[in-house]
């Protein structure tokens, strides 16, 4: 047997390939492993880096005007892995798979008539990902919550450093009416925020 380390390096590695080991359970015999079966002993759990709120509604200014949505004021967590800007935007700083858990309070105040039609979309390096999201609003004083889920891998499609948008827009097929309003309460539970952001990081334990 040559030296390990004179071996050529395998540049296209996938589960079925093999690695050699120590099967103590069987009088120390040397054995075959699958990577696919060495992944599989390992868990996988999302910790929560932190949460923002917006409280203040959210209106874009015009027809066909994107608005980028909030949540809250600036903060990242303890180790600066992800930094929430005060604009909203969410800028990545180390390698790993994310989840970023989204909710929206859409809804329509002011004038009546006709049908608000509000759009929303996700940017990651100001590039759009997914489809269009639609919510259709005829009637006022009716809140839509929405929920979102948006996962992002940095150090492997996207490099350390990008960013994660949210943008909301009023569509010209409708009226000028339309957008994130916070509800307050009057019970013991917190106000319902026009925006709210939770950002998760996948560990290997």
């Amino acid at each position: 047997m040559a030296i390990i380390s004179t071996y050529p390096i395998d540049g296209s590695v996938n589960l079925t390939d093999k690695l050699i080991g120590t099967d103590v359970e069987d009088s120390s015999k040397t054995k075959n492993y699958t990577i696919s079966s060495i992944l599989a002993l390992q868990s996988l759990s999302l910790t929560s880096l932190f949460s923002g709120s917006e409280l203040t509604n959210q209106l874009p200014s015009a027809l066909n005007t994107p608005l980028q949505v909030k949540f809250g004021a600036a903060q990242g967590d303890s180790n600066s892995v992800v930094q929430l800007a005060a604009n909203g935007t969410l800028t990545f700083n180390q390698n790993g798979l994310y989840f970023i858990d989204v909710y929206l309070n859409f809804e329509r105040q002011g004038s009546s008539g006709g049908t608000s039609i509000t759009l929303f979309r996700e940017l990651i390096n100001d590039v759009q990902i997914g489809p269009i999201k639609s919510v259709d609003l005829a009637t006022t004083g009716i809140s839509v919550p929405f929920e979102t889920l948006v996962p992002i891998t940095t150090g492997g499609t996207y490099p350390i450093g990008s960013t994660v948008k949210f943008q909301i827009l009023r569509d010209s097929s409708g009226v000028n009416e339309g957008g994130l309003y916070t509800q307050a309460t009057s019970s013991s539970w917190d106000d319902v925020p026009s925006a709210f952001v939770e950002v998760y990081k996948q560990q290997l334990t």
